[in-house]
């Protein structure tokens, strides 16, 4: 390859200022390249240097200047100020955040620009006003007509009236705006830089300013160039190949506003040479020499590969460095990602042979724990508390506490927890970590612990000077918004071995070999939009940054990289999910119609199928037996989830891996039950309370009052710590009072009744016994050997919805029910024999589940000295709630059609069925096997467990 840009510089400034530089600033748009320069000077010197001082752009103008740049939320807090002055409109900060944004962007590209903010801003409804615009020239004038020419007619319109009213006041938003910020000693970027350029008494530090490397020039950036070479203090050093530019004859005397563009890559993009300046300051290195600037043309390699997804494109950068052993070429070899967020998969992907690697691009901050830690930490102390601030919900404090850092943490309840209060709170105890973990000397973690303590601690101090006034929702936002856009430097030697960087970090620098990850359509241009108050139209007219410029500079950024490589591979995503487009480059497709280069494609595709992981039954071991022995009490569930499946039953109660806990903030089928559940119990207490019996009037008390039934249902919301503060809720607060109201309607048909017992009163158990052999199971029954027998005692039972006394219709004699409430569907198909409860193939296609609770509990009840005294017959009741009709319904429980008035009449099939079911669970030989049917593993919580 050829000398690199760099070094034709370093030679350059060797020859002309000698070896003592230290009067001399070397200005960079960025600080990476000065490191490269830096080593190539004392290379190409030969002897000691006096180097030169290295300085970016923007510390340029910082370094003139007393006021100091404020922080993004610091600037947003005061925009809002100003508007809300100016406007008279009292719009909350967190309405106002994403505006101010834009609008802040749209100050800074003004003053960058030097633009007239009054001119720009000026009252669109006197059009005239455009006659007086006298530094416009004609087609700028024209331009400005044509868009003002929309507000002409029908002016008076609701949509452009409020656009009006809002733009008339931006001027004085402006003004008020610097004037807040300049009192305060601090400013926006594009106010710094003006304020810079604008000093007439502007004393620079050294005697001269090499400025390397740059595209876009902005106007302050144009007019203090334009003042240190008038001074001699300035010269020029451009990057760029002749393959983007017009000819050398052009270069010296094309105006830069006539784009600079003559080549044929016009009809697909903005031409990468748009903004380079050369005409108004010149060059140092010789523009004709084609050493330097004719190196696109020259013969590469060139490689596009499309991949099926970004980490597999990771992947193959690790076959990429070893591949003719670029690797081996160090600080030469680069892989630059058009997509950062490829950077952890890409790490992880590095071969053990590329030992010395330097990343330009920071550790994301947002993947690192403690920024989950603070996540968790906003969510228990906003979302989180409960009973006015005394107390937290379990739901959330079980997931922080899930977290490896919330040992370290010591965190109590509080109501008085405002904006500022939770910052300061949880930045203490993010500073408990840090703390705790010191002694592990895990440079990364404290790193991140840092970095996120100083965003918080910034935060509270907004929120304490009565800056930053959010509510907990938008304050969350920003926390993440900081910490996405945050990020953790890697140490180590910046010029030794292999480049992995983002775009902007190549700027100045060349590689030979060259690996372009994720360069699709809308990561190569960066994602660009045109999001701005200030139109198009205007934008253009007066000299404002465009989207026609922002594609122009990463233009420019991409065939700066690939001039002087002769190794170049780029690879892209050709899916079209997750965001994808599938769509390579813009600037891929121009190689291909422009370059005259021969490019070769290929595919990445996976060499293996993946095979899906069948799920394998687990034999009882000691450890397995040893927890059956353990378990005292059985429950119907437990049953019902080893007929279903045996596998299930085995992660669930044997080794203890918890259901995922439902959001409080999202109502599952289950926590609506609950809430059901719930409001039919305080009903019925309050009824109970004060009568024995259950008479029509008093069900009628809350069938005519709405609001009293609401106000129940509500009470059974709080008591489940389920909020009813979104659509979904309320929506669902309106179906739970419609099913209360059709239950009652149904009781209301019972009357007179009694309730025996309700939810934790009801209570009922009973003690199975069985046997099993040492080598086998029961089956119909019966032992299989005549094996030594073990005998087993188990605790069985559970809590009973309702039981209730009613009188039977048939009879007119006392019936006890088994009332178990269902806000599910009814099952289409019916049981037709106790066989059917205790057979794996009906449990989820006919809810047999649901006849071996309410059996089961009937059998107790009926039993049961306590709950049934007199003999009464028993009946289980599955009262399906959406499906009931209210005439005449009866939900008691049907085998076959006929209605079970009395349980004991199957108490001996269903008690055999029962223990040879619960002998298999305990039996030794029998392992837990996974069920054949593939639908039940649909909605199962630990199928992933089972690789499917």
């Amino acid at each position: 390859m050829n000398k690199t840009f760099l070094e034709y510089v370093a030679e350059d400034i060797i020859s002309k200022y000698g070896t003592d530089l230290s009067r001399i600033a070397v200005v960079f748009p960025n600080k990476r390249a000065a490191l490269f320069l830096n080593e190539h000077l004392a290379r190409i010197a030969g002897q000691p240097v006096w180097s030169p001082a290295y300085i970016t752009i923007s510390d340029l103008f910082r370094q003139h200047t007393d006021l100091k740049t404020a922080d993004p939320i610091k600037l947003i807090c005061d925009i809002h100020k100003s508007f809300t002055k100016c406007t008279g409109i009292d719009e909350t900060l967190d309405h106002f955040y994403g505006w101010g944004q834009l609008l802040l962007a749209d100050f800074d590209d003004i003053d960058k620009n030097m633009a007239d903010a009054d001119s720009i801003f000026c009252n669109l409804k006197d059009i005239h006003e455009l006659d007086d615009i006298s530094y416009l020239d004609d087609e700028q004038k024209e331009m400005l007509a044509r868009f003002f020419a929309n507000f002409s007619d029908d002016i008076d319109s609701e949509l452009k009236k409020r656009f009006l009213s809002l733009w008339s006041h931006f001027g004085d938003i402006y003004h008020d705006y610097n004037r807040r910020l300049t009192e305060q000693g601090i400013g926006y970027e594009g106010a710094i830089y003006r304020k810079v350029v604008s000093e007439e008494t502007l004393q620079m530090k050294y005697d001269k300013y090499l400025f390397v490397g740059f595209n876009l020039l902005q106007k302050v950036e144009r007019v203090l160039f334009s003042r240190l070479m008038k001074e001699g203090k300035a010269k020029f050093y451009w990057d760029f190949d002749e393959y983007y530019m017009p000819s050398p004859s052009h270069h010296l005397t094309t105006s830069p506003s006539h784009h600079l563009n003559t080549s044929p890559s016009q009809h697909l993009t903005t031409s990468p040479s748009q903004h380079l300046n050369i005409s108004d300051f010149p060059n140092e290195l010789d523009n004709t020499d084609r050493d330097i600037y004719a190196n696109m043309r020259r013969p590469k390699r060139i490689r596009f590969i499309s991949s099926p997804t970004e980490n597999a494109q990771a992947r193959f950068a690790a076959n990429w460095l070893l591949e003719n052993d670029r690797y081996k070429a160090g600080r030469k070899t680069a892989v630059v990602m058009c997509d950062e967020s490829i950077l952890l998969p890409l790490m992880h992907s590095l071969p053990p042979e590329a030992d010395k690697v330097n990343i330009t691009s920071g550790f994301p901050l947002a993947m690192t724990p403690v920024a989950s830690l603070v996540m968790l930490l906003f969510d228990l102390y906003t979302l989180g508390l409960r009973k006015k601030g005394t107390a937290f919900n379990p739901h959330y404090l079980k997931k922080l506490m899930a977290h490896p850092y919330a040992h370290h943490l010591n965190i109590s309840p509080s109501h008085h927890l405002t904006i500022s209060p939770i910052l300061h709170h949880i930045a203490t105890l993010v500073k408990q970590v840090g703390i705790a973990t010191k002694p592990e000397g895990d440079a990364l973690t404290q790193e991140s612990v840092f970095r996120m303590f100083t965003i918080l601690n910034r935060l509270a101090t907004l929120a304490d000077s009565g800056d930053l006034l959010v509510d907990n929702t938008t304050l969350r936002r920003l926390v993440s918004q900081l910490v996405s856009s945050s990020s953790i430097p890697f140490h180590g030697e910046p010029v030794v071995g292999v480049q992995i960087m983002g775009v902007l970090e190549t700027r100045n620098i060349d590689f030979d070999h060259l690996l372009l990850l994720s360069c699709n359509e809308g990561n190569m241009p960066k994602g660009i939009n045109d999001s701005s108050f200030i139109p198009y139209t205007i934008r253009k007219a007066h000299g404002l940054t465009t989207i026609d410029n922002k594609v122009a500079i990463y233009s420019y950024y991409f065939h700066r990289l690939l001039q002087r490589a002769g190794d170049i591979t780029i690879a892209y995503n050709n899916s079209t999910d997750n965001g994808h487009t599938g769509e390579m480059s813009r600037f891929m497709l121009q190689l291909l119609v422009e370059s005259g280069q021969k490019i070769d494609h290929y595919s990445l595709t996976a060499k293996n199928q993946p095979t899906p992981l069948m799920p394998k039954a687990i034999e009882k071991d000691e450890a397995a037996l040893s927890k059956l022995e353990e378990m005292s009490r059985l429950s119907p569930s437990a049953i019902n989830t080893y007929i279903r499946c045996k596998l299930a039953f085995y992660y669930q109660y044997i080794a203890h891996i918890k259901e995922p806990d439902s959001d409080p903030e999202t109502i599952d089928n289950r926590m609506f039950g609950n809430i059901f559940h719930r409001a039919a119990y305080l009903i019925y207490k309050d009824i109970t309370d004060h009568s024995p019996f259950i008479e029509k009037t008093h069900i009628q008390a809350y069938l005519s009052n709405r609001k009293l039934l609401a106000s129940v249902v509500d009470r059974a919301f709080e008591e489940e710590e389920c909020k009813t503060n979104n659509g979904l809720q309320i929506i669902n607060r309106e179906v739970i009072i419609e099913y209360i109201t059709k239950l009652l309607k149904i009781d209301q048909q019972l009357c007179p009744f009694s309730i025996l017992a309700m939810e934790e009163e009801a209570k009922v158990y009973t003690q199975l016994s069985f046997t099993i052999p040492s080598g086998g199971a029961l089956k119909g029954g019966a032992l299989v050997s005549s094996a030594p027998t073990k005998q087993y005692n188990l605790t069985i039972g559970g809590i009973i919805d309702r039981l209730d006394a009613v009188t039977d219709k048939q009879t007119g004699k006392r019936r006890i029910r088994v009332v178990d409430y269902k806000t599910g569907n009814k099952p289409s198909s019916a049981i037709k024999s106790i066989e059917e409860v205790f057979d794996p193939k009906n449990i989820a296609s006919k809810h047999s589940n649901y006849f071996l609770q309410a059996i089961l509990y009937s059998l107790i009840v009926s039993g049961s000295k306590e709950w049934n005294a007199a003999n009464d017959p028993v009946s289980p009741a599955l009262l399906f709630i959406k499906q009931a009709a209210t005439n005449d319904y009866d939900p008691t429980l049907c085998i076959d059609k006929h209605p079970i008035s009395d349980v004991t009449v199957y108490e001996e099939e269903f008690l055999t069925k029962l223990k040879e079911t619960v002998a298999d669970m305990y039996s030794p030989d029998a392992a837990f096997t996974p069920t054949d049917d593939r639908k039940k593993c649909e909605l199962c919580p630990y199928r992933m467990l089972c690789g499917l």
